[in-house]
């Protein structure tokens, strides 16, 4: 997924806002800033779609029915969705004024929001990954029995007798199987 692009896109254009109004309209640097700002919602905006489409396929496919995680999800789809309008409504600001010789003090509003806002959707994301197992392709080592009905939990402990090495040593899975 490209969700840490799009984070970044998000904050680079936040960054590049700030940096501009701070210098102001008697610079020159100010304005291109406030357009590479632009140019970097616009490739987030992308980022964002091609992100929305990979997390709706994750969704199809999230077979976590614990009401923590369906909360999680739903917080985390919310904060993005709005996030997305925020830099519709962003970008529609910042092409009305794209002659200005810095960003406008409403942009800057919009995007900083927009920033927070893809930040603390992240962590929802995340949260869903690293707790949740959302979007983790488990893979299971031949002779592996798993029973379908079991309840099966991913473990990364390196002290599992079971994954010791033919040397004596410790093999570091990347997911170990647990029921």
């Amino acid at each position: 997924m490209c969700s840490s692009d799009l984070i970044a896109a998000y904050v680079m254009a936040a960054a590049f806002d700030v940096i501009s109004v701070i210098g102001g309209r008697r610079h020159q640097w100010a304005g291109q800033l406030w357009h590479a700002g632009t140019f970097v919602l616009i490739a987030g905006l992308v980022l964002c779609l091609v992100t929305m489409l990979t997390g709706f396929a994750d969704f199809v496919r999230f077979g976590e029915r614990r009401d923590t995680a369906i909360k999680i999800v739903a917080i985390h789809v919310s904060v993005m969705a709005a996030v997305f309008m925020l830099g519709v409504v962003d970008l529609a600001l910042r092409l009305s004024g794209y002659d200005e010789r810095s960003t406008p003090p409403a942009v800057l509003i919009v995007t900083i929001l927009a920033a927070i806002g893809v930040c603390t959707g992240g962590f929802f994301g995340g949260t869903l990954v690293y707790k949740h197992g959302s979007g983790v392709a488990v893979g299971l080592t031949a002779g592996d029995d798993l029973d379908r009905a079991s309840p099966v939990r991913a473990s990364t402990s390196w002290a599992s007798p079971d994954r010791a090495s033919p040397a004596g040593g410790q093999v570091p899975p990347a997911v170990v199987l647990r029921r």
